[in-house]
């Protein structure tokens, strides 16, 4: 591949890599849902990386590239004072089963009040193995 031919497919991927970055999705996800081949995007971005690291070893070249990068919406954050209550309140029950049955690598942990119909499924899935 001709030195042009390989500075437009660069500066291409380089966009398409930029869009996937932006987006905050994984890598992967992104390639998906935009028809992009993972295997020539890992291509691309390993072939990007590796002159942008012998262009910083360079000392003829500049150290870095700078990247296109799509504008991020300009938030506003406001903070608020939440008074804690003075004494922690226990909201959560605590489980604590009334029966424990372990099996190999199987533990379950059951109420009295559970069902007679569930016990009998779980007898017969224990049985059956």
């Amino acid at each position: 591949m001709d030195k042009i031919t390989h500075q437009v497919r660069a500066e291409h991927w380089t966009k398409i890599l930029n869009e996937c970055i932006n987006s905050g999705m994984p890598k992967t996800a992104w390639c998906r849902a935009n028809g992009i081949s993972e295997k020539q995007f890992f291509y691309w971005q390993r072939i990007l990386r590796r002159e942008a690291f012998e262009s910083s070893r360079n000392s003829e070249l500049p150290a870095t590239v700078q990247l296109e990068a799509q504008p991020v919406a300009q938030k506003t954050v406001t903070f608020t004072e939440i008074n804690l209550p003075s004494a922690p309140q226990n909201t959560v029950p605590v489980f604590r089963p009334d029966l424990v049955i372990r099996k190999g690598d199987l533990i379950l942990e059951l109420l009295n009040s559970v069902s007679q119909e569930l016990l009998s499924r779980i007898e017969g899935i224990l049985h059956a193995e």
